[in-house]
């Protein structure tokens, strides 16, 4: 698999790739960062939720909103955005029944990511 072939499911490259000063291999390094993080900050959301910590969820989303985008996950990113947003506005029930929907689409990110490497 090919970086141009990420269009494929859905990833804006052409943005990515400019925030990478169109350098695939910065890109490169960029989504396999991303994927070695989000390995570890699935289980991690998931045990945020599980313990009410939804002040530290909230962070963390930020930080994948932030994250996606930088690798062209427009759709995670915007899913991550939503959840934070629903955060600071108190909507705690709502952002632990979306995350289940959040963590799958997460790890979908990863496995195309992961086709690369």
């Amino acid at each position: 698999m090919q970086v141009s072939d990420l269009t494929n499911y859905g990833f804006d490259v052409a943005s990515a790739m400019e925030l990478c000063i169109d350098d695939e291999e910065i890109y490169k390094e960029v989504l396999e960062a991303f994927l070695e993080e989000g390995r570890e900050k699935i289980p991690l959301f998931n045990e945020l939720i599980a313990n009410n910590d939804t002040d530290r969820y909230i962070i963390e989303v930020h930080g994948l909103k932030n994250a996606a985008k930088q690798v062209g996950a427009t759709k995670l990113s915007d899913e991550a955005k939503d959840s934070e947003l629903s955060g600071k506005e108190g909507k705690l029930d709502y952002i632990k029944e979306k995350n289940p929907m959040l963590v799958n689409l997460y790890q979908e990110t990863l496995d195309v990511i992961a086709q690369l490497f």
